[in-house]
């Protein structure tokens, strides 16, 4: 018989098989998982636990109530498995957090669409998860939440992106060093490792942060 499996339940496979076990958190909403003590902490529906159950890919823990391994059935799918499952990465929730200071709004106002600000989304807190996303190489999946929604951050980046208002910001964003020196937040390396940034430059979106092998060439 096979036995249909969601890019959910391989996501729970994948970690359960990487920390021994998985503490399934019953949730509402997407499935988001951090590395805890000894297992993945993971906080998921109760519908697709019982799901995973039933089908015979997970078994609770002897003598826990919430702390789930794999049984044979789940170890041979993990096994199975060559590459780590995209939704590992896109699911995992950010470490830390990373928030613009009142004084580094200050001095990126001038910088930014003046137009309709009094009714946009607050600008602190999806230009911080903009940041954090580019800074940690996250996805606006796991970056959403704490500073908004994923389609408000990815709209706010397309955006400003377009309209050369990104640019202007992430230009005029510093913050100091060990040494006192002023440099900038999110610099151009961070940009290309990451899916959104890289495109964003290749489009020529960010002109501020041509990559050096290319101001070379030129």
């Amino acid at each position: 018989m096979i036995i249909q499996i969601t890019s959910g339940m391989k996501t729970i496979i994948w970690l359960a098989h990487k920390y021994g076990a998985v503490k399934l958190r019953a949730c509402a909403h997407k499935l988001m998982w951090a590395p805890g003590d000894g297992c993945a902490l993971i906080d998921t529906t109760t519908y697709q636990t019982n799901v995973m159950q039933r089908r015979g890919l997970i078994r609770l823990k002897d003598g826990a109530t919430d702390t789930f391994v794999l049984t044979a059935l789940g170890q041979t799918k993990a096994e199975a498995m060559w590459f780590e499952p995209p939704r590992v990465r896109e699911t995992r929730r950010q470490s830390g957090s990373y928030w613009l200071t009142t004084e580094q709004m200050h001095a990126l106002k001038p910088w930014l669409p003046a137009q309709f600000a009094h009714l946009r989304s607050d600008d602190r807190r999806l230009l911080s998860g903009i940041v954090h996303a580019l800074r940690e190489n996250l996805t606006w999946q796991v970056v959403s939440g704490e500073y908004g929604p994923e389609l408000a951050l990815r709209q706010r980046w397309a955006q400003w992106c377009r309209s050369g208002a990104m640019d202007n910001a992430l230009g005029h964003l510093f913050e100091q060093d060990a040494d006192g020196q002023p440099r900038l937040v999110v610099t151009t390396a961070m940009l290309m490792r990451h899916r959104s940034g890289a495109r964003a430059i290749e489009c020529g979106y960010l002109p501020t942060f041509t990559p050096i092998d290319e101001m070379e060439a030129a």
